[in-house]
């Protein structure tokens, strides 16, 4: 009975394989970014659940030692060159900005509703088309700075600074995006000398440097069930970023990159059957504005980098 049974398994599992092998490239890029956005959802719906008990900092720096010790054992199997380097200083600047960054996206998980946050760092691209004005020299033309504005002025329907319902722990999530924004500039002017895995390993290292003391100054001991939600958190954040950057070399990133909001679709969904988080109207339509500005925002860097190639005849 047992080896029929496997050689069935066997017979549909090559079957599956062959099936997603003759699939476009496009469509299992966007399966795996639809992984991807289901793991990191859920990974922010654990860090709200642990949030209002275990300090936002606590979570970085367990969540950074837990990825050093995926990712060194992999680096080191396969030899140790991820480590070099030839600008530590700008792997200190991303650290710091990265750094910043997770910790305020964890608070912002802690104490806003889930899809609220998703959305709100979701204008990452917005901060970044100014950043790389101003630190790569680039010039944006008036249509991605348009889309830029509109996408702030999204934003600001979602935090509505100055009414009674403002939450300060909205300013986290801004904060995020901003550094989001930062980093996707930053790593683009490392790239031409750092390679991605020393990229990777660098900040997970430096990261748990930094919240080293200020994590241990606020520690909060986490009873058994809350160890395995820390632990949890960095192994499907982990599994998350590798299924995200599975699926964007997979597919083109114009294709691939629209299915990345799918993450709004299920953080309302845990928000609501979870925490209980409805929503309000002024909500659904800031982030309806964020992602119309960000998708646009991203196909016109495409079609500008396309036009860029196409005239140096690559």
């Amino acid at each position: 009975m047992i080896a029929p049974a496997l050689a069935m398994i066997a017979r549909a599992v090559a079957a599956a394989r062959n099936l997603w092998g003759e699939l476009p490239a496009n469509l299992r890029g966007a399966f795996w970014i639809l992984i991807a956005a289901g793991l990191l959802t859920v990974m922010g719906a654990m860090v709200k659940h642990l949030g209002r008990d275990i300090p936002a900092v606590q979570m970085v720096f367990i969540r950074s030692l837990i990825a050093i010790s995926v990712i060194v054992p992999f680096m080191a199997r396969s030899g140790w060159a991820g480590f070099r380097t030839k600008r530590p200083g700008m792997h200190l600047f991303r650290t710091l900005v990265g750094t910043l960054g997770m910790v305020c996206v964890f608070y912002a998980f802690a104490h806003l509703p889930l899809a609220e946050t998703v959305a709100i760092v979701f204008s990452r691209p917005l901060f970044a088309v100014g950043l790389a004005m101003v630190f790569l020299g680039e010039t944006v033309g008036w249509r991605r700075i348009t889309a830029a504005l509109v996408g702030f002025a999204g934003v600001m329907v979602m935090v509505r600074p100055g009414s009674a319902v403002f939450d300060p722990a909205s300013l986290f999530a801004l904060t995020a995006a901003v550094t989001a924004g930062s980093i996707a500039v930053i790593i683009k002017k490392m790239s031409a000398t750092e390679s991605t895995s020393s990229i990777i390993i660098w900040f997970s290292v430096g990261s748990a440097v930094l919240t080293a003391v200020p994590g241990i100054v606020v520690w909060v001991p986490p009873t058994s069930v809350q160890w395995a939600y820390l632990v949890m958190i960095g192994i499907v954040g982990a599994v998350g970023m590798a299924a995200l950057t599975k699926g964007f070399s997979t597919g083109e990133t114009s294709f691939v990159t629209p299915f990345d909001y799918s993450r709004l679709l299920y953080a309302t969904a845990l928000g609501i059957f979870i925490f209980g988080e409805t929503p309000d109207a002024w909500s659904v339509m800031g982030a309806v504005i964020i992602v119309a500005s960000g998708t646009y925002i991203t196909r016109r860097e495409l079609a500008l980098t396309r036009a860029r190639r196409h005239a140096r005849g690559g």
